[in-house]
């Protein structure tokens, strides 16, 4: 379960899911969605933090501890 706030950010998808490394990501997301998912991991204490873009112009956030 992610510790990620959920009213503070609406316009963020729901997350996307834990991978065996326990990497959790959110997926879809628009440039101004990643950086304040980005922004928030930082102030919060995630040390391991990645950002990608996909094909159509969407960018992917994983982040763990």
């Amino acid at each position: 379960m992610s510790s990620l706030p959920e009213d503070s950010s609406p316009s963020v998808p729901e997350l996307s899911g834990k991978d065996a490394e326990g990497w959790e990501r959110r997926e879809r997301l628009n440039k101004s969605e990643s950086e304040r998912l980005l922004d928030w991991l930082e102030a919060n204490g995630y040390s391991q933090r990645e950002v990608s873009l996909a094909e159509d112009g969407s960018f992917t956030v994983r982040w763990r501890r």
